[in-house]
């Protein structure tokens, strides 16, 4: 779970903004909203919510940026020789040949953790680990490379049973490249101290408005199977799913056909996606080497009688499809407490199945944690949201982004908070000059 995160000087970011999921002083509001931190999780509660509003270019969908640039940074790590592609503030030159700063606080099971970096496109400059208790922070591992390039780490008390152990850890960290963070490299080489914090942010769900989400095409799988219900839930005139059975070389090119079952082994099957009209796919290697490939549509009734037709999802409405991009918010095993940021919720769907979706998702009987953007006024009501869930980015007169809750305005009850928004009230809203043309 997400406890709250902190950036300076990335995209429109100059100054560091914080974004939290720590409640504010009122309790009583939503109370199943809040997600209790307990005992040996330093009694810290977290909201299950955040909801973002911001005028156009104000700098809301960077907040996703972030989060979306630090997983892949982590999890995907920057090849040799190779430029970290990060972006500093450009509109101060002051900026420019600075580095970005990241930081974190994270909950990883019954433990919270500190982890952040400072990076530009050559090096990372500093990277950190620490774990948060109740009232102070150990630490695990501190790395930093100066300006000669020369790098050193220190680590805290891990408990490595041997001298080997301490010997090996010592050279992965050392021999770190100076465009990889150390986080990244200590899984490739199997270390795995850390990979509590690693997995953190390879569980990390961002999903922008071109996403296409890859399901698990089964016919038992109970998250398709879920899915189709909230579509028929939700009045798309969906009633059900199928598997149709097409030729593969019909529906791929060769080579792309190729390489997408070159490492599928015998019994093995995958699923593909047509990332521009979101058609789904199964495809299935028997136990010959032979492939069976299944389109995935989904069912509509007929109005003169009892029959039903397939679509295929590419012919669906782009509400449908965004709506299917959208739905593992609520369809995805509850297994383990995930965090979902999505970058325009609003967009391709009516304003009442944005307020519907965030209802749905925080009457679940789940930890999960949902971040949003959107434009979207209706969601703007206490009858869904507690105001230390909503929050407004705006531009200072820097030209960059700041960050703040509805929490700072401590507005009453009985306010009408979506007309005090439209209105100007809070900020966050777009200025249009005088017309000149």
């Amino acid at each position: 779970m997400l406890i709250r995160f902190r950036v300076s000087n990335f995209l429109s970011f100059k100054d560091e903004v914080e974004f939290s999921m720590i409640p504010g002083r009122v309790r009583k509001q939503h109370p199943n909203h809040i997600i209790s931190g307990g005992s040996g999780r330093n009694d810290v509660d977290l909201l299950r919510a955040g909801v973002v509003y911001g005028a156009n270019a104000s700098g809301k969908s960077n907040l996703v940026h972030t989060l979306g640039f630090t997983k892949a940074l982590i999890t995907q790590g920057v090849k040799a020789r190779k430029p970290i592609p990060v972006t500093p503030f450009k509109l101060d030159k002051a900026t420019l040949n600075l580095p970005s700063k990241f930081e974190f606080e994270i909950r990883c099971g019954e433990k919270d953790y500190l982890y952040g970096f400072e990076i530009d496109n050559e090096r990372v400059h500093s990277e950190w680990l620490h774990q948060i208790k109740k009232t102070t922070t150990v630490l695990i591992f501190e790395r930093k490379t100066d300006d000669k390039k020369e790098t050193s780490v220190e680590f805290g008390n891990l408990n490595l049973e041997t001298k080997k152990d301490v010997e090996f850890l010592g050279y992965v960290a050392r021999g770190t490249r100076l465009n990889q963070l150390f986080l990244s490299e200590s899984i490739d080489r199997e270390v795995t101290y850390f990979e509590d914090v690693y997995n953190w942010f390879d569980q990390l769900m961002v999903i922008y408005p071109e996403s296409r989400f890859g399901m698990d095409l089964s016919v038992d799988s109970k998250h398709t199977s879920d899915m189709v219900k909230y579509l028929k839930k939700f009045g798309t005139g969906v009633c059900g799913f199928d598997l149709q059975k097409v030729v593969a070389e019909s529906e791929f090119p060769k080579e792309l056909l190729k390489d997408i079952t070159k490492d599928l082994k015998p019994g093995e099957k995958t699923g593909v996606m047509n990332s521009m009209g979101g058609q789904r796919y199964l495809i299935t290697k028997n136990k010959n080497g032979e492939l069976a490939t299944a389109k995935f549509v989904l069912k509509h009734r007929m109005v003169d009688c009892n029959g039903e037709v397939p679509f295929d999802t590419e012919d669906e409405s782009d509400g449908t499809i965004r709506l299917m991009d959208l739905l593992p918010i609520l369809t995805v095993p509850d297994d383990k407490p995930r965090v979902f940021v999505i970058d325009e919720l609003d967009r391709s769907l009516h304003p009442n199945l944005c307020y519907q979706l965030i209802d749905e998702f925080l009457t679940s009987p789940n930890q999960n944690q949902l971040i949003v953007t959107t434009h979207e006024a209706n969601l703007l009501t206490f009858d869904l949201l507690r105001r230390d869930e909503i929050w407004f980015v705006e531009k200072n007169k820097q030209s960059s982004s700041v960050a703040y809750s509805l929490e700072e305005f401590t507005p009453r009850y009985d306010n009408d908070v979506q007309k005090g928004y439209l209105l100007g009230r809070f900020g966050a809203i777009p200025f249009i000059g005088k017309k000149s043309f």
